[in-house]
């Protein structure tokens, strides 16, 4: 077969050109430290890339639940921490108050104080995180309890809407406690000391029980709180866990391995420069050989 000029300068451009595409890829997953930069370089990976991101936003999004829900829990705590000692003020109060030898103005100045524990009671019910109320239920953007005069308390304002969180792939949980469950008790009792108090008489025993035993609800409240806590600490580890395995799985797929890299690219370099070197020499002494 009788090789043309025409078949060595398509030989040599089409050299060229597959070391200079050659050179370009490798100089591409180098300056952006990616082995994927369009779908052409590796569909399959591509795929198993896509996927992998779409995992990782999912689990992302777990965490963030479990970090809003913590927030909750948190403030659920420090609400019902609070409220506790109060009645366990209260209860105090309630047992000096059952002294009978307690004249008009001993009791009046214990009754001024439970209002105070009282009032304090409604705004520990309260507790907001951001713009939301934590113990209303769905109702979010209305207050539980409203202080109704000096001491006295109105119904709760809240519903028994049950709020959940989404912690993991299949798991879901509780993050709420509503007011009227968790304080009204308290409230109520403690308005009751009240009137003890001010109509003149001895606290009475069922009053004193009525105390105690919303404050043993108020103890089992902040236990439940504890276990959510924990079970929202175990939970982001789990997922911080997943996210991590992930991560690296990606990053195996897309990350470019930069001394293998760099050491194919300065090949390339080579290559190219020898390839265009010839390609130089073969045209100009092809353009000599047809002067003559």
């Amino acid at each position: 077969m009788r090789v043309t000029e025409s078949m060595i300068y398509n030989s040599t451009n089409t050299s060229l050109a597959s070391n200079l595409a050659a050179l370009q890829s490798i100089t591409e997953k180098v300056s952006s430290s990616k082995q994927l930069n369009r779908p052409s370089d590796n569909p399959a990976d591509v795929r198993s890339s896509i996927s992998l991101n779409d995992t990782l936003a999912q689990l992302n999004q777990y965490l963030r639940n479990i970090d809003s829900a913590s927030s909750k829990i948190s403030a659920q705590d420090t609400a019902l921490s609070s409220a506790g000692d109060l009645v366990q003020r209260a209860n105090e109060l309630a047992i000096e108050g059952a002294n009978g030898t307690l004249d008009a103005s001993q009791r009046q100045a214990i009754a001024a104080e439970v209002s105070q524990l009282t009032e304090a009671m409604a705004q520990d019910a309260s507790a907001k995180v951001g713009d939301e109320y934590i113990f209303s239920g769905f109702k979010v953007g209305t207050a539980p309890f409203q202080i109704t005069s000096p001491g006295q308390v109105g119904a709760y304002q809240g519903d028994h809407g049950v709020i959940t969180a989404r912690v993991g792939s299949a798991s879901t949980m509780q993050v709420n406690m509503t007011g009227e469950e968790i304080f009204q008790p308290a409230l109520t009792a403690m308005m009751q000391l009240q009137a003890d108090l001010q109509g003149g008489q001895s606290v009475q025993p069922s009053t004193i029980t009525a105390i105690q035993s919303s404050l043993s609800t108020l103890t089992q409240a902040r236990a439940t709180v504890g276990a959510r806590s924990n079970r929202l600490d175990d939970a982001k580890t789990s997922q911080q866990d997943l996210i991590a395995n992930n991560q690296a799985l990606l990053s195996q797929l897309e990350d470019t391995d930069m001394p293998s890299a760099i050491t194919e690219m300065t090949k390339r370099q080579m290559t190219y420069q020898a390839t265009l070197a010839v390609t130089a020499k073969v045209m100009q002494t092809s353009l000599i050989d047809y002067l003559r």
